[in-house]
């Protein structure tokens, strides 16, 4: 794993990624670009598998199937509304990326060059077709076996984004481990 990721957990993946040069953003703007990363955020990490069997597990089961069914109508709807904002308004081209909370690596030629400073969007669920806009600087290249990486470090995210961007790498490993602990190839 690169250096500039440091040493923990590091997301990676192909998602929807734009960039748009320009300065950073301070004062109320930052303000209102950590506020809704926030809120993406925190909307992101509450569509995870939610275990309504475990937390209501002493309540009667005709409540249970209820809420079941209620939970079910709620991600078809998220699904539909989704798929509409997504004809209105569509994403930019999936693209390599590692991400910590410090920084993203964006593997491709197409990265932006060393030393520019701008606004990326991440897409980082297609279920929410909304982008976590994060301030960064490239602060450097590296090669990579199949082309480049532009490492951008972010700027002016507050304590609580940066959280939750720790919490969503968790997630997203811990769904790895699961999933290769399923996958019929794991072996016991």
């Amino acid at each position: 794993m690169p250096e500039f990721l440091g040493g923990g957990l590091v997301f990676e993946d192909i998602l929807p990624l734009a960039w748009a040069p320009g300065p950073l953003p301070q004062g109320v703007v930052l303000g209102r670009l950590n506020s809704d990363n926030q809120q993406l955020l925190g909307a992101e990490s509450s569509l995870d598998e939610v275990r309504v069997q475990e937390a209501l597990k002493d309540e009667s089961p005709a409540l249970l199937h209820e809420l079941q069914r209620l939970e079910f109508k709620l991600n078809v709807l998220l699904r539909l509304t989704s798929e509409l904002a997504k004809r209105s308004h569509s994403l930019p081209p999936p693209r390599h990326i590692r991400l910590s909370s410090g920084g993203l690596e964006w593997i491709g030629e197409d990265a932006p060059a060393m030393g520019s400073a701008g606004i990326l969007d991440l897409y980082i669920n297609t279920t929410l077709p909304q982008p976590l806009r994060l301030p960064a600087t490239v602060v450097g290249r590296r090669p990579d076996p199949k082309s480049a990486a532009a490492q951008m470090q972010f700027s002016g995210l507050n304590d609580h984004v940066i959280e939750l961007i720790e919490k969503l790498i968790f997630r997203h490993h811990r769904r790895l481990v699961a999933g290769s602990r399923l996958s019929p190839n794991s072996r016991p």
